[in-house]
């Protein structure tokens, strides 16, 4: 291929890459950006000469930026791709500060000493996705207050109806007293099954008491499950300002909590719920024999399998927090949320900022 042409195939390429709407940025083994496009501006607001000499960390908040360089060391000493060729969902930061949600897809170069990595904004199908969840608690809130105002109360009425006529032919010695005592006893099993479903349903707690006490409370209706102890510790002033964060650290920590009652046979699960001026800590904590082999964890990521957890995570991607997931055969299961407060506000969307 005579020189010319090879001129004229960089040119194309370039002009390829400046084309592209989403971000592409070349690095090298040690993490600093040699090219990237001019979408860069858009997204992230640095020009590109600005990143270019600059480790890529810059784009990312901690805890990331600061183990970046390990993962690149890791893989390229064990040549495990765990991060290689897999789209990963994830924050990036902004110039300014400001974070949002990424989708980020890395390959590496063969034969060149280079990474390529993709980056694609999600800020608007996160919030989407986020309003489709506040969506759904709103309705579960609504069918939870009609449970309970007109099929829970007209069962308890009927219930103590059913046992005050027991009661009086009981007196008058009419043999279908007992038949009705035990009409009334169904119906107020009924009732408290409805409660149930209320209580599953509804986060009223939440919102009338805030995170702190309305986990306080359910973990109250858990301790004592079985042979399990389940208790809570907290510290901080809860004033996370954000509804729908503190809906579903809400969710990821009862999901948790469940899981472990359900499958873990753990003596002691644990969930602790920390605040400092930057981050919310949700960290729940089991002894019992481990999440199941055939459960693949990544990087503290479930790769497949567990529906429990796979939810978990969902959630703690909609409102941009760090998921870590830990198990051992026999020494229990660790999962801890971490959600960075937002710094200031943006339009990327609740959560993001």
């Amino acid at each position: 291929m005579n020189q010319t042409l090879l001129e004229e195939n960089s040119e194309e390429l370039r002009a390829i890459l400046q084309a592209a709407a989403d971000v592409i940025v070349i690095i090298d083994y040690r993490g600093t950006v040699l090219h990237v496009n001019s979408a860069l501006q858009s997204l992230f607001d640095y020009k590109p000469q600005e990143l270019i000499g600059q480790n890529i960390s810059l784009l990312m908040p901690e805890p990331y930026a600061k183990e970046h360089d390990g993962y690149i060391d890791r893989y390229l000493q064990t040549n495990e791709a765990r991060v290689i060729g897999i789209n990963r969902e994830l924050l990036a930061r902004r110039k300014g500060g400001s974070l949002f949600p990424i989708n980020l897809l890395v390959s590496r170069v063969e034969g060149f000493p280079r990474f390529v990595g993709i980056i694609r904004d999600m800020s608007e199908q996160v919030l989407l996705e986020r309003e489709a969840l506040q969506s759904c608690e709103i309705e579960r809130n609504r069918i939870s207050r009609e449970l309970h105002d007109d099929l829970g109360q007209n069962l308890t009425g009927q219930a103590m109806l059913a046992r005050g006529l027991a009661n009086q032919l009981q007196k008058d010695g009419h043999v279908l007293w007992q038949p009705l005592l035990n009409l009334s006893e169904a119906l107020q099993q009924n009732v408290r099954s409805i409660r149930n479903v209320i209580n599953e349903l509804a986060t009223v707690d939440l919102e009338e008491q805030g995170l702190d006490v309305a986990l306080r409370r359910f973990i109250d209706t858990c301790d004592g499950y079985g042979e399990t102890q389940v208790r809570m510790i907290s510290n901080g002033k809860w004033a996370v300002g954000d509804y729908g964060v503190e809906v579903q650290l809400y969710r990821i920590a009862r999901e948790a909590v469940y899981n472990a009652l359900k499958h873990a046979e753990a003596s002691l699960i644990e969930l602790r719920l920390e605040q400092t001026a930057e981050h919310l800590c949700l960290d729940i904590q089991d002894d019992g024999k481990g999440l199941s082999p055939t459960l693949t964890i990544r990087d503290g990521r479930l790769i497949k399998n567990g529906q429990g957890l796979r939810n978990i995570h969902f959630r703690a991607h909609m409102i941009g927090a760090r998921l870590n997931i830990e198990s051992a055969v026999n020494r229990g299961t660790h999962i801890q949320c971490l959600y960075t407060k937002p710094q200031h506000s943006d339009n990327t969307g609740q959560g993001y900022e």
